[in-house]
Parts: C-alpha cells; structure tokens; sequence
C-alpha cells in the first residue's frame, strides 16, 4: 500500500472539517449558559449574607464629629524646690561642621576659599590669613577626600561681598557656590 502526499493532505483535511463541524454544533457551550455557571451559587450565597442598608448604619444615633474638649491642665507650684541631683544636666553635642552644612537650608550660600587634601594645610593657611572663624568642611571628590574652607552666607549678595572682602585679605579669588552643590560632595 502506497500512501501518497496527496493521500495525507486529504486524510487532514477531512479531520479539519470535521472538528470544525463538532465545534459549531447547534448547542452552546456549557459555560456560556447562565444554569451551568460554575460561581453562581456562590454569588448567591454572598447576597444573601450581605446586610441591608437599614442593617448597616442607623441615621437616628447622634455623630461625634470632633473630639470633646480636654480637661484643662491646672499648674500648681510645687511644695519645695527639687533637689539639685534631680536635675539633670542637659548635654549638648556639638555638629560636626559636615553636619552643620547638611542642616542648612539649599537656598543658602558658601564662600569658599581653599581647598586642601589635607586638614593641616587647611588649618595652617586658616592661621595664617586669619580666617579662623571660617568652616573646614570634609568633602568627597569621586572617592578622594578634600577638605574645604568656607564661610557661609544667607544668600547671593551677602556671599559676594564676602568674597570680595576674602580676595582682598587672602589675594586669591574664592569661588562662591550655592550650599545645596556643597551638601552633594560632603563626605559623611
């Protein structure tokens, strides 16, 4: 027995019509009927057990809408002075000037006026020019530690000037930058 190419074709193409006739029968699919739904009785039984509108709220109870007024707070004075060892000391930590500059507002200005890799360099030209009220800020350039001199101003014209008057004292021009560029590259 000899099978053809033409044999196969037809073989496969008779299968196609007939799936295609089973698949078109007269009959719906089950689920496509609203009887045969698979959720229904769930569904039902969901609407069943949800409340009413009657069962969930009564408009008739009164509502809170702030909340009552507080006691009021009577001070009294105490009967006698505490004993000094009851208090105790309130400690204030000093920033790190890198947390200073980091607490300071973005809009504010830094005048600065040397920049060293490291802190004795910077100390000794702070001593020298006497700039010892100026701010030593421990700064991060891709991965090398810097250490900058800066005096801090509120806002452009204050900074300016600043700048003016440090060029003049140091003979150097300093570089007037905004806080918010100084706060990216200092080192933490």
């Amino acid at each position: 027995m000899e099978i053809t190419i033409k044999t196969i074709r037809g073989i496969a193409v008779t299968n196609l019509i007939i799936l295609g006739l089973a698949a078109c029968s007269s009959s719906p699919a089950p689920w496509t009927q609203a009887d045969d739904d698979p959720w229904g009785s769930k569904h039902a039984e969901e609407a069943s057990a949800a409340p009413t509108d009657s069962e969930v709220a009564d408009y008739s109870d009164p509502v809170l809408l702030a909340d009552p007024e507080p006691e009021p707070i009577v001070m009294q004075e105490p009967d006698a002075a505490p004993a000094p060892e009851m208090i105790a000391p309130v400690m204030v930590q000093d920033m790190t000037p890198e947390q200073e500059i980091m607490a300071m507002p973005a809009s504010n200005y830094a005048v600065q006026v040397y920049a060293s890799k490291t802190d004795a360099s910077v100390e000794k030209f702070k001593s020298n020019k006497g700039l010892e009220n100026l701010m030593t800020v421990k700064t991060d350039r891709s991965g090398a530690i810097v250490y900058v001199l800066v005096d801090v101003h509120p806002d452009r014209a204050s900074a300016d000037a600043a700048a003016a008057d440090l060029e003049a004292k140091t003979g150097s021009k300093p570089w007037v930058r905004s806080i918010a560029g100084l706060q990216k590259i200092v080192a933490q």
